[in-house]
């Protein structure tokens, strides 16, 4: 990739694999259009198999442009949907009634089987509950030890394995489900560097899943917590502290809270996410209609562009480029957004005389020196910062500054080239020696600059301004900052 092109896009681009794009020349061309990272949808794609091959493909298509992709498995996570209906669909009228039950039937305009186990156990007399993304509504009237009877209060078409949500029902299952464990398993044998935990309600679903990774010595995997339910809402912080990642999943959260609601809840996650330095990210129906077009909406685009407005760290495709026409082509359409917004950022910020300081939750030597490198940077006219890094940590901070700069991240590590590769505005770099093989800054220095070189990153006569703990190689945090000149 070209310098230019390097400093201009901060946004990372996550793609869903899927029928369209489970090849090697589209994802070649998707990572050459600027993707940073592939999902793989367990609820879809979780076969072995399948999963350890497309996980070859993305390294060695990744390979050939000396870029560093991650790779995400989203677990499906306990999804509750009605049984078969009679006919293959029934019409559910306002005012009538209606029961959820645990008997397997096959289900009428009366009554239906419903997956979830303790379905009649959780829901309360008042609970409302959605089907088919919210089509349908009903409110718990009543309940017996096999069924909940409900009224319609907005009807509709029901057919064969809808989804159901709860949003004001506290479930008692793990959101981490026996499919899940197994999905989990592959992933980590897969060697796969995110692993994303659907319907998460509180931070314990996460200390408890981060423990089944421990357990399986896959402590290198980061979790990212999908936040698609009220209850998670309610307890944002607690999970944000807990989890590594945050992805706002619009989808079933627009069912649970409505949809009105949505745009102040997203705003309100990445602030909370950038505060406590944790990567967040956006997803669902950003580019929907270039599932079966070519060209987005302006609306789409306009979503888009206000979510890096907001500083998320990623926007996320789903059906675009798992079962769109052109996945490679909608990886162009969301760089080009990405970077001309990330361009008019960095020339708002520029224009912007009152330099509003932005502060985390939490201060530390790193924040205050991440905040001095970025300010050195600036007043010098720098080309770059450069993060040397044992740990990850110091880029994601600087990231979250949300510098003009890029900031290359030297490491000696391959996962952490491929976990940084979600933060915003940091370009990871793998080092051609290890750090402890060097036992000069000046060393490591040369070796940096070189490779980023190498790479298009710098040019001659570029002034960098460079941060690293020393001694070399541990993972202490920040301690020294140098401004130099290629």
């Amino acid at each position: 990739m070209k310098k230019k092109i390097i400093q201009n896009k901060k946004t990372k681009i996550i793609a869903t694999l899927g029928p369209a794009s489970t090849n090697s020349s589209t994802i070649n061309a998707m990572i050459k259009n600027g993707v940073d990272m592939f999902r793989i949808n367990a609820s879809h794609n979780s076969d072995p198999a399948h999963v350890t091959n497309i996980v070859s493909m993305v390294r060695a298509e990744s390979a050939k442009y000396g870029r560093h992709i991650a790779i995400l498995m989203d677990l499906q996570g306990p999804k509750i949907r009605v049984g078969k209906i009679k006919g293959d669909s029934v019409v559910l009228k306002e005012k009538s009634l209606f029961s959820f039950t645990s008997e397997e039937c096959l289900g009428d305009e009366t009554r239906a089987f419903v997956s979830y186990s303790h379905f009649v156990e959780d829901v309360a007399v008042g609970d409302q509950i959605f089907v088919d993304d919210g089509k349908i509504k009903l409110v718990v009237k009543s309940k017996t030890k096999t069924d909940a009877q409900c009224e319609v209060s907005r009807g509709g078409l029901l057919s064969n394995h809808k989804g159901v949500n709860l949003p004001q029902t506290k479930m008692s299952v793990s959101p981490f489900t026996k499919k899940d464990q197994i999905d989990a398993v592959t992933a980590i044998q897969a060697k796969v560097d995110y692993i994303a935990l659907s319907f998460v309600s509180e931070a314990k679903d996460v200390t408890q899943f981060k423990a089944f990774l421990k357990k399986h010595n896959a402590d290198e995997i980061k979790v990212i917590s999908k936040i698609e339910r009220q209850q998670a809402i309610d307890n944002l912080d607690a999970i944000i502290k807990e989890s590594d990642a945050l992805m706002v999943a619009r989808g079933d959260l627009g069912v649970e809270i409505g949809v009105e609601k949505v745009p102040q809840i997203q705003k309100r996650m990445i602030r909370a996410c950038n505060k406590q330095i944790k990567p967040v990210i956006v997803a669902t129906q950003m580019l929907e209609s270039m599932i079966h077009e070519e060209v987005a909406t302006r609306a789409e685009v306009s979503d888009i562009a206000n979510a890096v407005y907001d500083h998320c760290d990623a926007v996320m495709l789903s059906g675009e480029t798992a079962i769109g026409v052109n996945p490679a082509n909608v990886i162009e359409t969301m760089a080009n957004i990405c970077t001309e917004t990330d361009m008019n950022m960095v020339a708002i910020k520029r224009e912007d005389k009152a330099g509003s300081s932005f502060r985390f939750n939490t201060s530390s030597m790193t924040t205050s020196f991440c905040k001095a490198a970025d300010q050195i940077a600036e007043e010098n006219n720098a080309s770059a910062i450069i993060a040397f890094t044992s740990s990850g940590n110091t880029p994601l901070i600087a990231s979250k500054l949300n510098s003009n700069l890029p900031v290359l991240a030297p490491t000696d590590a391959v996962h952490l080239c491929q976990r940084m590769s979600l933060y915003r505005g940091v370009i990871p770099m793998m080092m051609p020696k290890p750090f402890k093989e060097i036992e000069k800054w000046t060393d490591m220095i040369n070796i940096a600059t070189k490779e980023a070189a190498s790479l298009g990153l710098l040019e001659k006569n570029d002034t960098v301004v460079v941060t690293a703990g020393i001694p070399i190689g541990e993972s202490n945090g920040i301690n020294s900052i140098r401004i130099i000149t290629i």
